[in-house]
């Protein structure tokens, strides 16, 4: 395992490295805008990297059902990231692929044919939302990377910690692979960046965090808990400033930047203080509710809501 994880850092550093010498020259570069919280032109795409070497684990070692299908997925999103980084592609074409992969991966559930009708739309629903509420929170510097290394670390600590080595080897080894993978990329995209996560790095995040998600709750329901209470931060405020724009009458689909974590990085100046003060909240508060839910010492909806509390009361901060 260990010699795996050093390949993938390896991999993925060097990849990182020469993706951002080649990025002038295919053109992809953000340069600011209106909605825009950098400066100056900046590399993006560079998750390409990572996630494909993610598709790469859960095609070759995952043990997984249907691992092709699934690393066909995360590279076709990678490609479609690509594209959109580039030279951009219509809302209703992204939401197409999105809704397909999310359907093939519920699909590719051993349980899914016990679900019924309703659920499979409901967890189709639910992945397609997941992967693009981490889009939608890539916008400053280090933020999903930090959500995302988090989210691992938590999940697979947790789950070595509560379940049989056997039944939790698939998902500590996604999750010490995604670690591996995307923790040169933090060194990349820390404030200030030099590259960009992109389409192409945060939509794939995306699909693999419900992944990782929907692995936790087959393997144990209380994991699917931890799960929830890890995301919780960008559920509430991607949650939270959707519905607040729906009520305001301005169309779901149109890119803005009035989530909580756009307005705190205009509060103080710049992405730093945000993308710590995420680390800070994972550490101090939602690692620990989510080993207090691990432990069933608490009603797990209790928990649940104590997590919702940081995040809330930040976007109502911010408004």
């Amino acid at each position: 395992m260990m010699l795996l994880l050093a390949v993938l850092f390896f991999a993925a550093t060097l990849g990182l490295r020469l993706f951002l010498a080649v990025a002038p020259s295919l053109r992809l570069i953000d340069h600011p805008n209106a909605r825009s919280l950098h400066a100056v032109p900046t590399a993006v795409g560079g998750g390409a990297v990572p996630m494909a070497l993610i598709s790469l684990v859960i095609v070759l070692l995952s043990q997984l059902p249907y691992a092709g299908l699934l690393g066909f997925m995360m590279m076709s999103l990678v490609v479609i990231g690509l594209l959109d980084d580039w030279r951009g592609i219509p809302s209703s074409i992204r939401l197409l692929c999105y809704s397909g992969a999310s359907v093939a991966l519920v699909g590719s559930l051993p349980s899914a044919q016990l679900v019924g009708a309703v659920g499979f739309f409901a967890l189709s629903l639910a992945i397609a939302w997941c992967i693009n509420l981490v889009n939608f929170m890539d916008g400053i510097d280090g933020l999903v990377v930090v959500q995302a290394l988090c989210v691992a670390v938590g999940l697979g600590i947790i789950g070595a910690v509560r379940l049989n080595a056997a039944d939790t080897e698939p998902l500590v080894l996604l999750c010490s692979a995604l670690v591996a993978c995307l923790a040169p990329l933090l060194w990349f995209n820390w404030p200030p960046a030099k590259l960009f996560m992109g389409d192409a790095g945060a939509v794939p995040l995306g699909f693999f965090i419900a992944l990782l998600g929907l692995l936790a709750l087959t393997l144990d329901t209380v994991m699917g808990w931890v799960w929830l209470v890890l995301m919780m931060p960008f559920l509430i405020d991607t949650s939270v400033t959707l519905c607040l724009r729906i009520a305001a009458g301005h169309p779901p689909h149109v890119a803005h930047r009035d989530h909580a974590y756009q307005r705190l990085a205009l509060r103080t100046g710049g992405p730093l203080p945000v993308t710590l003060g995420l680390l800070a909240l994972q550490t101090v508060w939602q690692f620990p509710l989510a080993v207090t839910v691990s432990t069933e010492t608490l009603f797990p909806s209790l928990v649940v809501l104590l997590s919702t509390i940081p995040a809330l009361l930040l976007v109502v901060y911010t408004r």
